[in-house]
């Protein structure tokens, strides 16, 4: 057995072997050879039990990191599964093409971020998923399955979202823009300005996304418009800075929450705006990896997301005193995909995080039912409890989508004891 854990640490795994696969064949033939269960190794850098299994096989795609122009079509590049998104990034960039949206982490395999829908901000834009035209997948009995958005509308619907289910996801061909220049820039805001006038704000630029500092009364907010200026110098990333003087106001002065909101408050009002301009792969991700955390994300239907967060704040700085990182408010637009969180509604995406040496169970029992009540549904990279029958009432194809599934991998090759109860399989 060959132990692994994700980044966070609270997702484990024995498989009886770590198979690092050199080629498209190389996977085909090694998945119609198993015989035990199945599942692929990206990053490492979801929070959901995804690849917790304690036999069978972890496939490394890592080799499958080829990026290349798409012959007849200039806005569009055929990408191996495996590459790492800081990786295809500067080749796509040097190829003229760009992402059309990004999150701020960069450190994922493609196939990962893409079989869970992940997804940067922006009430026009839509998840990485969406961005999919074309999908090579091999199948549950080894056969290569070319499935493409204008030929298999149905099926590519059912599985763009893949969750390593159903087929390993080998190759894709992305829907591609002109590479382009950001203007971001971080202001603060006060939690009651922000709530107020909740849609002005999510759509005041291009990109929009909101920290809301536990116990301040405040938020920091990123906004980045398209720009045609030059670059400018990048300030030094504070993010892990910041979290560290959280962390400390939280040990300190956590037995007095009044203490601490004024404390946090006035830091906050001495903060200073910043702007810069970058290309576009150097303005979206940031800084994250000092101090790792457990996250929760839940995907909130956009006229019901203020009054959630306002739960959500009261909820934790009442019971979780400890809870220090801020809350993460993002947007995004509705696709068409089964799976997606976002499938037929403009969504906005809110995460709770908390430090990964400290329990999570707790904090995510305490927010989860605020999620579920204003009819949340969850980031499949992230924690939650959810199994089929919940899943069910909020994926209005879920059940197309789970035949598709069982259509492509017939002897469930790629499920897992969770694989199985999170979608009925």
């Amino acid at each position: 057995m060959t132990p692994w854990n994700n980044w966070a640490g609270n997702v484990q795994a024995s498989p009886d072997a770590t198979v690092q696969i050199d080629s498209e064949q190389h996977l085909a033939d090694t998945v119609a050879e198993s015989q035990r269960p199945v599942r692929v190794r990206g990053a490492g850098h979801s929070f959901s039990p995804l690849l917790e299994v304690n036999s069978g096989s972890h496939l490394c795609l890592n080799n499958l990191n080829h990026v290349s122009a798409e012959a007849g079509a200039p806005r569009s590049a055929r990408i191996g599964a495996g590459v790492r998104l800081h990786e295809l990034t500067p080749q796509l960039n040097r190829m003229g093409l760009a992402l059309d949206n990004m999150g701020d982490i960069d450190a994922q395999a493609l196939g990962g971020a893409l079989a869970t829908a992940t997804h940067g901000t922006g009430q026009t834009l839509p998840c990485y998923s969406a961005m999919l035209e074309e999908m090579v997948l091999i199948d549950g009995q080894g056969q290569r399955r070319r499935l493409r958005r204008d030929l298999d509308e149905e099926l590519f619907r059912a599985m763009a979202v893949g969750l390593g289910t159903g087929g390993i996801l080998a190759e894709v061909v992305m829907s591609l823009v002109p590479t382009y220049r950001l203007s971001k820039r971080r202001f603060r805001i006060s939690l009651e300005e922000l709530l107020s006038d909740f849609s002005e704000q999510m759509s005041a630029a291009r990109h929009v996304e909101f920290f809301y500092i536990l116990h301040s009364g405040h938020a920091l907010g990123l906004a980045s418009d398209l720009t045609d200026q030059p670059v400018t110098d990048k300030p030094e990333d504070t993010d892990q800075k910041g979290l560290l003087q959280l962390r400390q106001a939280a040990r300190l002065l956590g037995w007095a929450p009044p203490l601490r909101k004024r404390v946090l408050a006035a830091a906050l009002r001495s903060h200073s705006s910043e702007q810069f301009v970058a290309d576009w792969f150097q303005a979206f991700a940031s800084d994250r990896g000092r101090i790792r955390f457990n996250e929760t994300e839940y995907h909130l239907p956009a006229d019901a997301a203020p009054d959630a967060i306002r739960e959500l704040i009261d909820c934790l700085e009442r019971n979780f005193p400890e809870v220090y990182f801020p809350i993460e408010i993002r947007s995004v637009r509705a696709d068409d995909l089964y799976l997606s969180p976002f499938y037929q509604r403009d969504s906005v995406s809110v995460a709770v995080h908390h430090e990964a040496t400290k329990p999570f169970a707790p904090v995510l029992a305490a927010v989860e039912p605020i999620f579920r009540r204003y009819g949340g549904r969850p980031h499949w990279g992230k924690s939650h409890t959810l199994t089929a029958g919940e899943l069910r009432s909020l994926y209005p194809r879920f059940d197309e989508a789970v035949a598709a599934r069982r259509e492509l991998d017939p002897k469930g090759l790629f499920n897992s004891p969770y694989i199985e109860q999170l979608l009925g399989l």
